[in-house]
């Protein structure tokens, strides 16, 4: 990579490219051998005269300018963006999928909205949660939402305002009222990622035959192999990786490291480099917390991967969404109420930097065709203190300092 292209800092938007039976795997199965990670800041570059200043190999930045392209949004949790820059936004507590374009809402309609506001559970942190689109075929839409027994992932065709009947991709997740993960996104693989939570039953986390605490890899097509397990996968069941207790952020550099964010309880938030067969180490670490003395950032250690980023106390951050850029990691805090860049090298990971803090809660960030990150405020979700026209998407452009 070369200092012009930081210079500019066109964000550019990777194209993530592309049966609910439970699972059959004992959960006594031994946990895979993983080799340890290095991560870590890299020493800084003396910059030229000519180029941005670099740190830890990539370019420091800042906001050039933002603007709200959305309001009067009700506890939005999720953003996928159509062919022609449109965006499709779900509405966790009300159930309802919205489309924004130029500034104007849309609620889709048809036996698929019914479905949605018939049988979603809204109760603190379930209901509507991710969307994404076929990236083959963006007529073909995917959400995770909690239903009264479980969560599920269904599919839906759309067509113009109208989504069809829904067919479910994979059930019998786990729910509860809160811990519920819900992030879904396809991978640079093809496959769909889906995250899961723990369900305030930590102990789940660990275990190989259930789906919570985890990141499950499906086949997601648009055809009847919908959820099937991935070829690949480290079990052979749809799990790719576990020990999580609440994962709601996912995404890729393009260089195919995956990166997802995870919920502390008291302490620790986390952010990791997922690997297959992974194990997170929840319950039985928390961050770096009852780990070996010494443990260091991104190490494995007693057969856990620990994280490469920690916040500490869990009040600074509690991240959700994440959108990855060859030169950075972008997170949405919650309770932080701000938007962390973790710098992103191609031997590890850098700083971490607050780029954004005066929006309140962030659920998510994502990079629009546009390049400029798309960042989603949530504070109308029961836990947050609303703000004038909340809940917003604002634009929000970046360049180097």
């Amino acid at each position: 990579r070369t200092a012009s292209v930081f210079a500019t800092l066109s964000v550019v938007s990777l194209v993530l490219t592309g049966c609910s039976d439970p699972m059959e795997l004992p959960s006594d199965e031994p946990a895979p051998q993983i080799s340890p990670i290095v991560a870590g800041p890299d020493p800084s570059p003396e910059p030229s005269a000519s180029a941005p200043a670099i740190v830890g190999g990539v370019a420091k930045v800042e906001v050039v300018s933002r603007e709200a392209v959305a309001t009067n949004l009700k506890a939005p949790w999720d953003i996928a963006f159509e062919p022609d820059g449109s965006m499709l936004v779900t509405q966790r507590d009300a159930a309802t999928i919205v489309r924004v374009t130029d500034g104007a809402k849309t609620t889709l309609t048809g036996p698929g909205a019914d479905y949605l506001r018939a049988q979603v559970e809204n109760t603190a942190e379930s209901g509507l949660l991710g969307i994404a689109l076929l990236p083959t075929d963006p007529n073909i839409v995917y959400v995770y939402m909690t239903r009264e027994n479980d969560n599920v992932v269904l599919r839906m065709s759309l067509d113009g305002t109208t989504l069809s009947s829904p067919t479910v991709v994979l059930s019998d997740i786990p729910d509860h009222r809160t811990h519920d993960g819900g992030r879904i996104a396809f991978g640079p693989d093809g496959y769909l990622y889906v995250a899961t939570g723990d369900v305030r039953q930590e102990h789940l986390a660990q275990r190989l035959d259930t789906k919570a605490g985890k990141i499950l890899r499906i086949v997601a097509n648009g055809t009847t192999a919908d959820g099937m397990a991935a070829p690949g996968n480290p079990f052979g069941t749809r799990i790719w990786s576990y020990g999580h207790r609440n994962v709601q952020g996912l995404g890729w550099s393009s260089d195919g490291r995956m990166f997802a964010s995870e919920f502390g309880e008291h302490d620790i938030d986390e952010l990791n480099l997922i690997v297959a067969g992974g194990n997170y180490g929840w319950p039985d670490v928390e961050g770096r917390l009852g780990a070996p003395s010494g443990t260091q950032l991104g190490e494995t250690r007693n057969g856990f991967i620990y994280p490469i980023v920690e916040w500490s106390p869990t009040s600074t951050s509690s991240p959700s969404g994440i959108a990855v850029t060859d030169e950075g990691i972008y997170t949405a805090a919650l309770r932080g109420e701000a938007v962390f860049r973790t710098q992103l090298t191609e031997d590890g990971i850098g700083v971490t930097t607050t780029l954004i803090s005066d929006l309140g809660r962030i659920r998510h960030i994502e990079i629009g065709p546009d390049g400029a990150l798309y960042v989603l405020t949530n504070n109308t979700d029961g836990r947050g203190d609303p703000k004038s026209n909340d809940d917003k998407i604002y634009r929000v452009v970046i360049a180097a300092q």
